[in-house]
Parts: C-alpha cells; sequence; structure tokens
C-alpha cells in the first residue's frame, strides 16, 4: 500500500508535555486524548471518568482536534508524547500510519472487541478499535423536496441541478462523495477527473465544511446536499425541516471511528488504552453515544438504535446488511492534488 502524507482534522489544541512516570498505576497521571472538541465528546468523558474509577490516580483529557503538525510532534517525541490516544476515522488513520506513529492495539487485551460486529473491524486498519460510526446521506429541506434522491447516482436526474449542495474535499464528507459517485457510475473509486467532473455537471454550491454545508441547506441556499448524518439528526432535532435519505446502491456509507494509541508515550500507557478502548465498548457507554444529542452509529452486536436515531442510522437487519464503506487508502492520498484540481473547477 503507497501512502502519503495528507492534512487529517484541522483545530490543533495546545498541548501539553507529558511527565513519565515509570509505573502509571501507582501514581497520579493524565491521559491527554485527541477527540471532537464539542458535545460529541461526552461519551469519552464517561468512559474516561469510569478508568479513573478503576485506577484511582489516572484521569482523562479529552482536547479537541488533531492536525499534521500534531502527527510531527508525536513522531519527534521521544518518551513524552504530548498525546496518548486519539479517536481517529479510516482515513486519518492511513495518513498516521504514513507518519508511523501508531502502536497497534492488541484486540486480544480489549474483551468487549469480540462483541463487535466483524463488519466494522477491518477499517482499523489492524492498529485501531472501532467504537462507532458515521454515515453518508442526503440530506434535504423538507418545505422544498418530496421525493429526494434515493441513490448516489438519482442525484443526476435532472430535477437538482442548481439546487444542490456539495463539500470541498478537503472534509472527508466531499472526498468521500466524490469516491462514491464513482462507484455509482461504475468507475473505479480513485478516478477523481470522472467524479469531479460529473459533480460539475450539476451546477452545485460549495461548502467548505460539513457544518458550513448543513447550514447553507438550513439557510435555504441549497436544497439538498451529501451530508453526514449526525449533522441533519442535530438540525432536525433542533426543529428544522430537514430530512434524511440513507443512500442506497451502494448502500449506506459508513466511516468508522477507532480508538488508536500513539507512539513514544510513558511505559504502560497501552494498558490503559486497551481499557479504556473496552470501557467505550460496553453497553452503557454505546447506548450513550447512540442517543441523542450524539447520534453516532453503535459497533456492538446486540445494541437496539435509539429510536431518535433510527431515522439516520441504519436501524434495521437489511439496512446493515447493505451498510458498506469506501476503499479509502486507494484515493485518500489523492486528497491535496483533488482539492487542488476542485479549487479550480468550483471557485466561482
Amino acid at each position: 500500500m503507497h501512502l502519503t502524507r495528507r492534512t487529517v482534522l484541522g483545530g490543533l489544541a495546545t498541548a501539553t508535555t507529558l511527565a513519565s512516570p515509570s509505573i502509571l498505576r501507582a501514581q497520579s497521571r493524565e491521559l491527554v486524548m485527541v477527540g471532537y472538541g464539542n458535545e460529541s465528546d461526552a461519551p469519552l468523558i464517561a468512559a474516561g471518568e469510569e478508568l479513573g474509577r478503576r485506577n484511582p490516580g489516572i484521569s482523562l483529557r479529552v482536547i479537541g482536534g488533531l492536525s499534521a503538525e500534531a502527527l510531527a510532534q508525536i513522531k519527534a517525541a521521544r518518551g513524552d508524547s504530548p498525546y496518548d490516544l486519539a479517536v481517529m476515522g479510516s482515513p486519518a488513520i492511513i495518513n498516521a500510519l504514513a507518519e508511523d506513529v501508531l502502536i497497534p492495539l492488541d484486540f486480544s487485551k480489549i474483551p468487549n472487541s469480540g462483541n463487535v460486529d466483524p463488519r466494522f473491524m477491518p477499517y482499523g486498519y489492524d492498529v485501531g478499535q472501532p467504537i462507532w460510526f458515521e454515515g453518508i446521506g442526503i440530506a434535504y429541506d423538507t418545505s422544498k423536496i418530496a421525493n429526494p434522491a434515493t441513490t448516489w447516482a438519482g442525484l443526476w436526474s435532472g430535477e437538482y441541478n442548481g439546487r444542490i449542495g456539495m463539500c470541498r474535499p478537503q472534509s472527508n464528507l466531499g472526498l468521500g462523495v466524490l469516491a462514491a459517485t464513482c462507484e455509482a457510475f461504475g468507475m473505479p473509486q480513485d478516478d477523481m477527473a470522472f467524479a469531479l467532473n460529473k459533480w460539475q455537471e450539476l451546477d452545485p454550491l460549495v461548502g467548505r465544511s460539513p457544518p458550513l454545508l448543513q447550514q447553507m441547506i438550513e439557510r435555504g441556499e441549497v436544497d439538498l446536499a451529501p451530508l453526514w448524518h449526525v449533522n441533519t439528526a442535530l438540525a432536525a432535532g433542533a426543529g428544522l425541516p430537514i430530512g434524511y435519505v440513507k443512500v442506497t446502491e451502494p448502500g449506506p456509507l459508513m466511516l468508522p471511528t477507532n480508538i488508536v494509541h500513539f507512539v513514544n508515550t510513558a511505559e504502560g500507557t497501552g494498558d490503559l488504552v486497551h481499557e479504556f478502548a473496552d470501557i467505550l465498548l460496553t453497553e452503557g457507554i454505546q447506548k450513550m453515544a447512540g442517543s441523542a444529542p450524539i447520534y453516532f452509529g453503535t459497533v456492538v452486536k446486540g445494541i437496539p438504535v435509539a429510536p431518535e436515531a433510527a431515522p439516520y442510522v441504519p436501524s434495521t437487519m437489511a439496512e446493515l446488511d447493505s451498510t458498506t464503506s469506501l476503499d479509502w487508502p486507494i484515493f485518500a492520498p489523492l486528497r491535496g492534488e483533488t482539492v487542488e484540481t476542485f479549487d479550480r473547477m468550483f471557485a466561482a
């Protein structure tokens, strides 16, 4: 697999260099975790509190955002990395593997990993533990669209030209939608030229990030757009007239989120990271993550989808069986050149 350097997530928080106690469980120790920097950190914080109860003196601090600069800091550290662990989606893992900053988890030390639906495990790329997932579907203004497209190819019916929004491919949302477009028309997922030309046919309005794209729908600037299910659920939960389609053909798209352990952390950190990942896979934390106002898809078998999340997350066996993901290692290294081409084509 050929991997290249690329940006992962924005918003690097200020880091604090950590001490390196020789025996973690015998001393006070703060684990520093890269999370989301918003309300989605709630299940991480709850799991950290449980980790502290099990290990007196251990605490967890969750900060928001991860960037190429953060990965460089971790790579340069010698036994005192400023970050111990993180939540990471598949594209970010690909970048981190290229930077050689991850220590593969030992799944035998995460007993609850055995309860995870096997379909999610490959998206940790043998280094991360999947803990939940986000989906990509079509969000639409219910006051303007009665019959939204139900497939990716259906967006090209001619009905939505000039009415549709799309996300810049610097975002995983935008890049993933381009790959899904290739898949929908029988092309290789890395044929970004094909996907960009297809989207040019739709005369879309561009949002630079998923939250901005969500706002564009809310303000009536576009009538529909591919969007993360979490963004859509939050908007609908606020009472806005936004609906969501769990797209068929090739099936509901999902992007699993994983727990990963960074290199150059203090001795004994790995045991705590494994225990923390195991706690995140408990029924209570999974239900918390899958309910309002967080709306993540759960990965543990047998946990029912919360009623408020059912319109956005695969909630029947048929939907779950049709759920698919994308071959991120194939096209993620193309992000930089794809963004450059995108910006030239859609600058107006």
